[in-house]
């Protein structure tokens, strides 16, 4: 039992448990009177247990929206991002308590104080703004370093582009391995660049975006008049047109077997025939292939040979999807909004908090792609320079919406002190501030101040009963 026969708090061992956690618990009982109050909670706040504890919660506003809702209604609220204090962030999970007949008898809330991540966000923002100021002028040229396109700090890129840079300098084949978005061909590039074939070619393929009758004619060439509709002149493949340099198979596990089969006899001998052709021609190419595949599983289902694999795998470099190095994140939003704002001639927009928090806890399916086009989507739709929640794509906004049979509580930007405005179910939550504020524009008339909120007298008066308001009498 979380409540004993007398509502007190259960056993000692449960708030030994709840003092252990990091994250800030409140419990509440059916009245919203605070029975516990852990230690990561006043640490958080800065209110001690002896000050908090016995009084009712809807005394706290910033705590009395959560509880209020979950009493109520019966519903639980989850990942909802709060600013209760300047400078403190935190993501609000509220869930009912209930007895062996299914009533609600309390409440607990946790609090997972993300400060620390608005301020990292931060802080590597200003860091990246202040040292590239000019790192995204297409007046500047790019630098000597032939990695600087690959941005981030993080480890586990670190260590993959390091691994890079040293097989960079041989002539052996390269697998790259990484979901869609994760920048692939930005490391070809690199590998590359900082390759002994820099002064050469850098020609790409993808593999998966020719249809399977023209790939063979678009790698190889063909020779003039060798085929129905084809060209009177000869044409050079894309192998010929990387003599000297790389040569980047980009989607490689999309091959069908037949044009498998030829690209290894290729890679055996180093020549091939034009389509059409009788002479082999010769070449001095470096390859490097790209897959957001799983080469192994396919070569088990009989879709890939297992020759070619050996072959294009003598080095692989998997490159970490953005979900696994989330410390680039900040870094990242800073490039492509200076990148974007330079684009369409706008100022680079103020990121608020609650931005910050929502793009460090989105997993980014679709990786540096993703977040490069909803970067875009920011500086477009940013309005006098700031860049608020609303203005994120649905999909990173759905991150704030709490459905649960279906019922969701929302927080819109929306006061003029920048404080939000709760939803819950598409129902609007109104705070005592905004309460006071109305009654006193209207001189405590209670049927005018609740016009002026949009609500229905009655509904006022639940508010005020709820808030433990005396309205001033009409």
């Amino acid at each position: 039992m979380l409540f004993d026969q007398e509502g007190e708090l259960g056993p000692p061992l449960l708030s030994v448990l709840l003092d252990a956690l990091e994250e800030a618990v409140t419990i509440v009982d059916r009245d919203a009177v605070v029975r516990h109050w852990n230690r990561a909670a006043e640490k958080l706040y800065g209110i001690s247990a002896e000050h908090i504890v016995g009084q009712c919660i809807l005394d706290f506003t910033w705590k009395s929206l959560m509880v209020e809702h979950v009493l109520q209604d019966g519903a639980p609220i989850r990942q909802v991002y709060h600013e209760p204090q300047k400078g403190k962030h935190v993501i609000i999970n509220t869930l009912p308590v209930r007895d062996d007949g299914g009533r609600v008898i309390g409440a607990i809330s946790t609090e997972q104080d993300v400060s620390y991540i608005v301020r990292l966000g931060n802080e590597l923002m200003h860091t990246t703004s202040r040292a590239g100021s000019t790192a995204m002028d297409p007046s500047v040229p790019e630098r000597s370093d032939p990695w600087s396109i690959l941005w981030g700090n993080s480890q586990t890129l670190l260590a993959t582009v390091e691994t890079a840079r040293r097989v960079a300098q041989t002539d052996a084949n390269i697998l790259i391995t990484g979901e869609s978005g994760v920048g692939k061909e930005l490391f070809a590039q690199s590998v590359h660049n900082g390759s002994l074939r820099q002064r050469g070619p850098f020609i790409t393929i993808n593999c998966g975006a020719i249809p399977a009758p023209l790939f063979e004619s678009e790698l190889f060439g063909y020779q003039g008049g060798s085929f129905t509709g084809s060209d009177r002149k000869d044409r050079a493949g894309k192998i010929e047109l990387a003599q000297g340099g790389t040569l980047f198979l980009d989607a490689i596990g999309e091959l069908t077997m037949e044009m498998q089969v030829k690209l290894l006899r290729f890679l055996e001998d180093r020549s091939f025939y034009r389509v059409g052709g009788s002479n082999p021609i010769r070449v001095d190419v470096r390859i490097v292939a790209a897959t957001n595949q799983n080469l192994r599983q396919r070569m088990e289902e009989g879709l890939f040979r297992e020759d070619l694999f050996y072959r294009l795998n003598v080095v692989t470099l998997r490159i970490p999807p953005l979900r696994e190095r989330l410390e680039d994140v900040p870094l990242l939003i800073q490039r492509f909004l200076r990148e974007f704002s330079l684009k369409y001639n706008k100022p680079v927009p103020v990121v608020e908090p609650a931005v910050i928090v929502a793009l460090m806890g989105y997993s980014w399916p679709g990786n540096i792609r993703q977040l490069r086009n909803a970067m875009e989507r920011l500086v477009i739709l940013a309005e006098g320079g700031n860049a608020a929640r609303r203005h994120l794509p649905e999909e990173i906004r759905d991150i704030w919406e709490v459905k649960q049979s279906g019922a969701s509580l929302t927080a819109h930007p929306a006061h003029d002190d920048g404080s939000p405005v709760w939803r819950v179910g598409g129902r609007r939550v109104i705070d005592a501030e905004e309460i006071r504020a109305a009654l006193h524009r209207t001189y405590g008339n209670k049927h005018a101040a609740a016009k002026q909120l949009g609500i229905s007298r009655g509904t006022l008066y639940n508010y005020l009963k709820r808030y433990r308001m005396d309205a001033p009498a009409e």
